[in-house]
């Protein structure tokens, strides 16, 4: 949606009202014209609500251009690349269709990780790529300059760049992450969701969840980006601690353990050691070592450790891996990082699975994918019947209540 120039203020906000949002970003005060560039650069979900107002009036700058998107969330990076190319824009998010924190930006210092140094003998590529920002007093006198050899980008160049790379899908966003993530589990079958399946738990689902299905080459690189991307997301922007291994609950969270491990050094020179468990204790050969957790030989007193693994339903199976990890001796879970979060009840004191590991002992649960958010992006595909059977699962199970 683009709204037309020479509003009023009061008619503006009327239209901007028109289609509030639950959650997501509104970035204002952006220098006049620069609008369509911004939203272009964090690229939103096609089927997300979004409008961007060019030239609209400003008390304080005289014009100025504003964006709104729905659902997207916003990392550092994002935050620099808007201060590079509106120094004066604001960034309000917004939760419960209210504005829950607001933040001005400023002119990084430096950006990591995203362009490319164009020195074929250069190694700063990829997540690895630093420049050192050359401010000018009029912004597009500045450059980029290559910490590692000097090469230079000028303004133009360089935003020009950065627009490629995020059309590309390169620069990380939760919304980025989640929708390459939905599109493989349906591409690949690991989602299927128009008819109903019987759980471990008994509960009659009308979906079921299998990462397993997601077995070929292909599936195998893209699931390495998405967990190794979520997980350089949330440490990044201080959601997390770093650590030191990844573990993975037998069986499934094993190969996401392993894959973790290889896309974070692969896309962010982060270098972590990963573990899983084994079903049954070792009892044969060396029993000092990896009897029950296989690569505890390389555990170091007191490490840090991030849980990766496919689905949380009743938080069953985390509890018994976090249990395991206790035979390590002293050390500290970081976090869980789940592919899906059923969203439901847990059996313990009404809580879902996420809020009982969380509140009773004390683990951060992150999911890529809520199960509320794979409705809201299927809803459209399902017929009256489904969305009944989705609705009535969760009014019965859930801890979300969905709307048809």
């Amino acid at each position: 949606m683009v709204v037309d120039e020479g509003l009023g203020v009061q008619q503006l906000e009327e239209k901007l009202l028109v289609q509030k949002i639950e959650r997501g970003i509104v970035i204002d005060h952006i220098a006049p014209c620069k609008g369509f560039l911004i939203y272009n650069i964090f690229n939103p979900d096609p089927d997300s609500t979004a409008v961007v107002a060019k030239n609209v009036p400003s008390k304080k700058y005289g014009r100025k251009d504003l964006v709104k998107i729905e659902g997207e969330y916003i990392t550092s990076s994002l935050v620099n690349i808007i201060g590079l190319i509106s120094p004066t824009a604001t960034i309000n998010i917004i939760a419960e269709s209210k504005v829950k924190s607001k933040q001005r930006v400023k002119p990084p210092e430096e950006v990591v990780g995203v362009i490319d140094c164009r020195n074929p003998s250069c190694m700063s590529k990829g997540p690895g790529s630093r420049f050192s920002v050359q401010l000018d007093q009029k912004l597009e006198l500045s450059s980029l300059r290559c910490t590692q050899c000097g090469y230079t980008f000028y303004y133009e160049d360089a935003v020009k760049e950065i627009t490629h790379k995020a059309s590309s899908g390169i620069l990380v966003s939760r919304s980025r992450v989640q929708r390459e993530l939905l599109t493989l589990l349906i591409n690949k079958g690991g989602l299927r969701y128009h008819q109903e399946f019987k759980l471990k738990s008994g509960r009659v689902s009308p979906y079921f969840i299998n990462v397993g299905a997601l077995n070929d080459g292909e599936s195998l690189a893209k699931l390495r980006w998405v967990f190794a991307s979520f997980a350089a997301m949330l440490l990044k922007d201080g959601f997390i601690e770093d650590f030191e291994y990844v573990f993975g609950p037998a069986y499934k969270g094993i190969n996401i353990a392993s894959l973790t491990c290889e896309g974070l050094r692969e896309y962010y020179g982060m270098n972590k050691r990963f573990m899983y468990d084994r079903k049954e204790a070792k009892t044969y050969g060396d029993l000092s070592m990896d009897s029950s957790i296989v690569g505890s030989e390389y555990f170091v007193e007191g490490g840090r450790i991030l849980i990766v693994d496919d689905t949380i339903t009743t938080g069953k199976t985390k509890i018994s891996s976090i249990e395991r990890l206790e035979s390590l001796g002293k050390h500290k879970v970081v976090a869980v990082i789940v592919a899906v979060d059923r969203q439901e009840m847990s059996d313990e004191e009404g809580l879902s699975a996420v809020e009982f590991l969380e509140r009773k002992l004390g683990v951060k649960v992150f999911s890529i994918l809520p199960a509320s958010t794979i409705y809201d992006m299927i809803k459209k595909e399902l017929s009256g019947e489904e969305k009944d059977m989705w609705v009535r699962y969760y009014d019965r199970y859930g801890v979300v209540k969905l709307s048809k």
